[in-house]
C-alpha cells in the first residue's frame, strides 16, 4: 500500500478517545468502536496493533479496557501510523518513464532515465517533510485542537459519553473509583 489508508485515521482517533477518557477510566473495544461507529472487529485488530507498538495497555474484567502507555504528549501521530502501516510509502513510483512511446526500439535510453526519477524525487521530499511533521505533533496537540473547536457552553462530549459508558459497564461512579 503506497499511502496512509483509514486504519491510520481510525487509530488517531482511537488514541485521541483514549486520551480524553476520564481518570480512572478504561473504554472497552466496544466503546471505542461504538463511539465513532466503527466496526468493533476493525477496532479490536487497531488496539491490537497499537498495543503492540507499544502506545496502549489493556486491563483484563468488567473494570478493564484500554489506556495509553504513556501520556498524550509523548505519543506523536507518526508513531500511531507506522504502528498500523509500518514502513508504508505514501508514493510507489512505477517507473512507467522507462515506456516512453519515444523510445523507439522500446529501450529507453541511460540518459533519460539515470538517477532517481524526478517525480519519485519530489514526492520523496514531500514525504520526508510530512513525516517530519507528524514526527513533531503528538495526540497531545491535536487533544487540544479538538477541544478549542468544542462550543462553550457544551457538555464536555467524549469525555462524558465515556464516562456514562463506563459507569454502566461496571456500576461505579466517579466519585467511587477516586475514593
Amino acid at each position: 500500500m503506497a499511502y496512509y489508508g483509514a486504519g491510520v485515521e481510525y487509530a488517531l482517533h482511537v488514541l485521541l478517545n483514549l486520551s480524553g477518557a476520564p481518570e480512572g477510566t478504561a473504554p472497552s473495544a466496544k466503546e471505542l468502536a461504538q463511539f465513532q461507529r466503527l466496526p468493533a472487529p476493525f477496532v479490536r485488530k487497531l488496539l491490537t496493533q497499537l498495543q503492540k507498538a507499544g502506545l496502549i495497555t489493556s486491563r483484563e474484567g468488567v473494570r478493564g479496557g484500554w489506556q495509553l502507555a504513556r501520556p498524550a504528549n509523548e505519543i506523536t501521530l507518526l508513531e500511531a501510523a507506522e504502528a498500523v502501516q509500518p514502513g508504508s510509502p505514501l508514493f510507489d513510483c512505477r517507473e512507467i518513464r522507462q515506456r516512453c512511446v519515444l523510445w523507439a526500439d522500446g529501450e529507453a535510453p541511460l540518459v533519460a532515465t539515470a538517477g532517481l526519477c524526478e517525480i519519485h524525487a519530489a514526492m520523496r521530499a514531500a514525504e520526508v517533510a510530512m513525516r517530519r511533521e507528524l514526527a513533531a505533533r503528538t495526540i497531545a496537540d491535536i487533544a487540544r485542537q479538538v477541544e478549542a473547536k468544542r462550543p462553550r457552553g457544551s457538555v464536555a462530549g467524549g469525555p462524558a459519553w465515556f464516562e456514562a459508558q463506563y459507569a454502566a459497564r461496571t456500576g461505579t461512579q466517579q466519585e467511587e473509583r477516586n475514593a
